[in-house]
Order: C-alpha cells, then sequence, then structure tokens
C-alpha cells in the first residue's frame, strides 16, 4: 500500500473530453457508460490510487453504486466534476 503523498488520480467518465483533458494532465483512465461499468472499473481499481474523479453524468446514473463504495471504502476517494453540459 502506498504511503501519504504516493497516491495517483485516475479517471473514471463518458464524457470523452474530461478523459482526455485529464489524460493530458497525465491522469489515468478508462471510459464508463453504465453503473454496471463504474462498479466493475471501481472494484478493480489499484491500491495506488487515491483519487477517483468521476464524471457528474456517469454519478448521477449512478448515485447508488457510489453511495454503496463508499460506505464500504474509505480509499480511495471519490469526487464529481461537472461535465461541460453542466458549465452554463
Amino acid at each position: 500500500m502506498a504511503i501519504a503523498g504516493e497516491y495517483k488520480l485516475y479517471a473514471i467518465s463518458d464524457d470523452p473530453h474530461i478523459l482526455t483533458g485529464l489524460a493530458l494532465a497525465g491522469v489515468a483512465g478508462m471510459p464508463a457508460h453504465t453503473p454496471d461499468e463504474l462498479h466493475q472499473a471501481l472494484v478493480g481499481i489499484s491500491p495506488d490510487i487515491g483519487v477517483v474523479i468521476v464524471s457528474s453524468g456517469l454519478a448521477a446514473k449512478s448515485a447508488d453504486i457510489i453511495e454503496k463504495y463508499r460506505e464500504k471504502n474509505t480509499m480511495p476517494l471519490i469526487t464529481i466534476v461537472p461535465e461541460m453540459s453542466d458549465i452554463k
């Protein structure tokens, strides 16, 4: 297990713009379009990942998956970022 300061970011999104933008910043990630795909991605996440970035569209479809994952796991932190369609 990684020690403090050695955790990585990882993105899971149904928005290719988020994945591309974060990849340009050095953040690995994968596409997921359904709650089941998000669940499979979270279950298979590497132990060196400290923060998972999830797009708001995917999070809206998968709120129960995210809530259950957060209840059972303290790491990684799941944070939700807005998609382009959310920004006015």
